[in-house]
């Protein structure tokens, strides 16, 4: 999903369908690498109507085992409307699929606020990635201008488990992440990104390789 970009961009005079396609250094899901380190390729399309309704839904190569590829099919759909002290104010959900590894499937209900440049979401997963886990991630995204293309950015998220863990070796029921970095448009159409992503130890992983929690991941968007 977009991220909470997608929620400050909400809420325009009319309704617009978009389109992406995207490619990353290393697919970073909450600090946690779902392509074992690797490029992958996203593919995006995105509706907003003026009314407050959203929805899209994305394409991503995703392995979680080591030499098994898979794609994760991601949808979600919500509703976001204008409140008091110019913030915005959201509820919707999202559902995953993975090809191949349907075991893997599962979806989210979220809540979020939001002002002109920054945002935070509330995500509660059932059955987190389709284990016994049900869990609770918070994030906060923020963004600065610098000139009329260039910009910082700020992302930290808190994801618990508040009922099962099956990593019985984790010291912590949480695990931490962050994202900082500087972005470029270019052309008005192009965004490339360069990101430091570290994530600390324990939590409700999904997978995990060798212990690489912190890395810089460069991406680019063309948007249509």
């Amino acid at each position: 999903m977009a991220g909470l970009s997608a929620l400050l961009a909400c809420g325009s005079a009319q309704a617009q369908f978009s389109a992406s396609v995207g490619v990353e250094s290393d697919h970073r899901f909450r600090g946690v690498s779902l392509s074992d380190g690797q490029p992958d390729l996203r593919l995006s399309v995105a509706y907003d109507h003026a009314s407050g309704v959203f929805a899209g839904a994305s394409a991503t190569r995703v392995e979680f085992m080591l030499g098994r590829h898979s794609t994760q099919l991601l949808g979600y759909a919500g509703y976001v409307t204008r409140g008091p002290f110019d913030l915005n104010a959201e509820v919707g959900a999202t559902t995953s699929t993975f090809s191949g590894n349907t075991r893997y499937d599962y979806s989210e209900a979220f809540v979020g606020v939001s002002g002109e440049r920054w945002g935070m979401r509330v995500y509660y997963a059932p059955a987190y990635f389709g284990f016994d886990q049900a869990t609770a991630y918070v994030e906060v995204d923020a963004n600065a201008p610098l000139t009329s293309r260039w910009r910082v950015f700020g992302h930290v998220g808190a994801l618990a488990a508040v009922r099962g863990v099956h990593n019985s070796d984790d010291r912590s029921r949480a695990r931490y992440d962050t994202r900082l970095g500087i972005g470029c448009s270019v052309l008005d159409a192009v965004d490339v990104q360069l990101a430091w992503v570290t994530a600390t130890r324990g939590g409700p992983y999904v997978v995990e390789y060798g212990n690489r929690r912190r890395t810089w991941v460069l991406s680019a968007v063309a948007s249509f």
